[in-house]
Parts: C-alpha cells; structure tokens; sequence
C-alpha cells in the first residue's frame, strides 16, 4: 500500500513524532492532514530536540511537506517556524487551507472564561470550559463552517479584498465578546516559576489587518493544490505519509464531546482532509503506554483525582513519577498533563473508530520498576460491567470506576532491541494490547532516540 497515515490513539500527545520521523524515511511525500498551531509534535534528531506545531515532520528529512486544506494555519507562526529553517523547505500549502488570526485567539479566550466563570472552574463531566490551547482553533473552523473564514488563497491575495474580510471578522467576533462582557484581548501565555500564566493583551483591528497582509507576502511562493498533488503522487506509486494531529477521543464526532478539538482525527477522515478517494491505506494507531491528557473532561482511570488543572498535592506517587520522567507537559502550553494507567476499553473503541493495521507503542520504557502494573480491562457505571466505551456520555465516564487487571512490572528496558529479549511483564502487556485490538504491535519505542526503537516485522509500504 503506497498510502500510510499515523493516527493517535487516546487523547493526544502519544508520540507520534517519533513514529513519524521513522516512516518518513522511506516516504516520498509528507502531508499533515488536520489541526493548527495547538497541537506541538516533539521530535528527537541526534542530541537536539525539534518541536514543530504546523510544518510536517518530512521537512526534518527535507522530504517534500505539504499541508492540507483541513488544516488552520496560524501565518505568523508558520513564518517563525520557517524561519528556524532559513525559509530553505520543500513545503507546498493547500489554497483552501483556512487562516487563524489574531480575533479567532481572542475569541477562544473569551469563551474560555465565560464558561469557567459559569461553572465555577468545575470541569470535570460536560460543563465548563473546554480547556483548549487558546489558539484559536475552533473559531477558525466555524468561521469556515459559516463561509465566512479566510483562505490561504485570499491571504496571498489582493490586499483590498483581504483587509476588507479582516475588518468584518474582526468586527463581528468583537461582537460577540461584547455580548459576553468582555473585552477585545489576546491571551498571552506564559510559564512563570514553573507555573501557567495567561496575560492580557490588548488587540486591534491594525495589528490583524496587518498581520495578514506581511504574512501572506511571505507564504504565497509556497502555495500548491495538495489534493491534486497527492493524488497523482498515489497514482504514479509513490510513498506517502498522511500525518495526523491531536488523538482519537478529541475527535469533533466520536470523542468526549465537547471536550473535544474541532477537527476530523479519525484515520477514515483522512481522505476528505486531504481531498483523494479512498485509496487501499496502512494505519498506524499510535499508543502511549499510559495515557495522558490536556483539557477538562473525564478520564477513567485518571491518577490525578480528575483535577483540572493539575494539582500534584492530591495526585497519586505513580502519576508524578510519569508525568516527571516523560515530561509530560504540552509542548504548546506547558500546562501539565494528566495521568492515567492503561485503558483498554478506551483502545477498544478507538480501533473500532479507525481500524488499526498496526500499533506503535510508545514510551514504554517509562513504565518500568512499577509494579504491579494495573490495566483497566473493564468500567463498572451505575452497578453495571461493560467493556464498551460510551465517548458521547461525558456524566456516565465521570461516574464510571475502572476494572483493573494487575500485570507484573519489568526492569528498565531502555536498552534492549529485539521483542524476544523483553522481561515477561512487557511481553503480557504487548500481548493484551494485541488481544484488544486484534492488530499486532509492531512497532515498540523504549527511549526517545531514533535507534531506541523494536521493529516487529513492520514495513512501513508493502
């Protein structure tokens, strides 16, 4: 199949850089299919680690990068990630792509604390703010949705008509924030002692109007039809990687709704992002080997008492020995994540949503000298047992209990490279994950290096 896409299995933030990275070797073409300036992807090359929020992982490997209409660009961001590269990427944007500016933060911002402000920070099931990135993501894709949001196309072109779309926009979301009681502001955030701070900002219509203009000057040389592209790159029998963002359950139809992002995650969307028939395709679900969140909304087997955000004074020691080791802190945000131990209900239903040839585990080695290990097989809501996953029932998930089953921990197995040489407890971990979703494990990442890394007989093209 000349046709790979790599899609996040839980809530984002699995580790789909490295497992991209990888693949895009032997790819001709890198296109990123879905999502903005919220979701940061961390890649590892040699001693230096490279975090990029919107240029695809192929322009690491100066492969051909494209960016797909279902993507919302923030410009001024893309430009400053262009620059780290002295502007010198092979990188095509499609002109249907929709833009992010200034009004759609400010936006996010204000509903953000509207609805924090009703709730009273209480988060937790489906009420209260979402906690997004506050990068404008879902402003931007309604505006698309309403006919009224801004193109690359009209970006990178005549400056009349783009200030003229800048100035109602601007105008209308002022608007509604007005309607909110609230002021025309940008949040700036900050990481202050280790703590998340988000600054006010004032924001004018001059600085949008302006923004858009330079920024579009900048990016129109890059501008390219990516659907026609990688279809003829398909038909020609070229290798292509279908790159996605965020994870399964922040999936605007099947995830925790409204805890959700506003685009499309699912492998199956992946076509419509792109614009190509569904071509025969390789899907590589990507699993963390404990899952982790960014946001409000349940997880069941959280170790963080549901706190949002988190507070480690009521965490459990296993939660901050994680989240401590991995790091786990957005890469957009900073904010910590929170930490569970292992779902299978959850993976259940994401390998029913996008239907996994493959699965790539991911910082495995970060579970060693845990032991037990517990791994939730089963909920138990309202007296009931069931192993399916109700994603659209955020009240019935803050209710339900997890149903663990203990699993012998392992030593650190940072060093070892082939399957045959793990400890026994790492092997029946591989093994539930096989049974569970009835794809193999053949891809297993125990370091963040690229050579820390088992291949189980993957081939990335067949």
């Amino acid at each position: 199949m000349p046709v790979l896409t790599i899609v996040g299995a839980l809530w984002g933030d699995e580790g789909k850089g490295k497992v991209t990275d990888a693949v895009n070797e032997e790819a001709d073409l890198i296109v990123k299919t879905n999502g903005g300036a919220n979701a940061g992807t961390t890649y590892v090359v040699g001693d230096k680690q490279v975090i990029l929020h919107l240029l695809p992982s192929g322009v690491l490997r100066k492969k051909r990068s494209l960016l797909a209409q279902n993507i919302v660009m923030r410009p001024e961001l893309l430009c400053k990630e262009l620059e780290e590269f002295n502007w010198d990427v092979d990188l095509g944007i499609d002109p249907r792509l929709h833009v992010t500016l200034p009004y759609h933060l400010a936006l996010d911002y204000a509903r953000e604390k509207a609805a924090d402000i009703k709730a009273k920070g209480d988060n937790k099931t489906s009420g209260g703010a979402i906690g997004t990135t506050l990068s404008g993501i879902g402003p931007t894709y309604e505006q698309q949705k309403s006919r009224a949001g801004i193109r690359f196309c009209d970006l990178c072109g005549d400056e009349t008509k783009l200030k003229a779309k800048v100035k109602s926009n601007y105008e209308y979301v002022k608007g509604i924030i007005s309607q909110l009681g609230l002021e025309m502001v940008m949040p700036d955030r900050k990481i202050i002692e280790g703590k998340y701070i988000i600054e006010d900002v004032p924001l004018t219509l001059e600085q949008c109007e302006e923004l858009a203009v330079e920024s579009g000057k900048k990016l129109k040389k890059y501008m390219a039809d990516v659907s026609s592209e990688v279809y003829d790159a398909v038909k020609a029998g070229k290798k292509v990687v279908l790159q996605g963002a965020q994870g399964t359950l922040l999936d605007i139809a099947f995830g925790n709704y409204p805890k959700v992002t506003s685009s499309d995650v699912r492998a199956p969307a992946v076509y419509t992002a792109v614009g190509i028939p569904a071509f025969p395709m390789k899907v590589v679900g990507i699993v963390k080997a404990y899952p982790t969140k960014v946001g409000s909304g349940p997880v069941v087997t959280c170790l963080d008492c549901q706190k949002w955000p988190v507070d480690e004074s009521v965490s459990d020691p296993v939660a901050k020995l994680i989240r401590g080791r991995g790091k786990e802190f957005g890469a957009t945000t900073g904010r910590a994540r929170r930490v569970g131990w292992p779902d299978m209900v959850v993976l259940k239903y994401s390998q029913q949503l996008n239907g996994f040839t493959d699965i790539a585990l991911t910082r495995f080695d970060l579970l060693c000298d845990i032991n037990p290990l517990k791994v939730c097989t089963a909920y138990e809501i309202d007296g009931k047992t069931t192993d399916k996953y109700p994603g659209w029932d955020l009240d019935a998930l803050a209710r339900a209990k997890p149903v663990y089953t203990e699993i012998e921990g392992f030593p650190d197995i940072s060093n070892v490279r082939k399957y045959e040489d793990l400890p026994s407890g790492a092997k029946k971990f591989v093994e539930l994950i096989e049974k569970t979703t009835g794809a193999p494990v053949s891809i297993i990442s125990v370091g963040p290096e690229r050579n820390q890394t088992i291949f189980r007989d993957f081939k990335a093209f067949e």
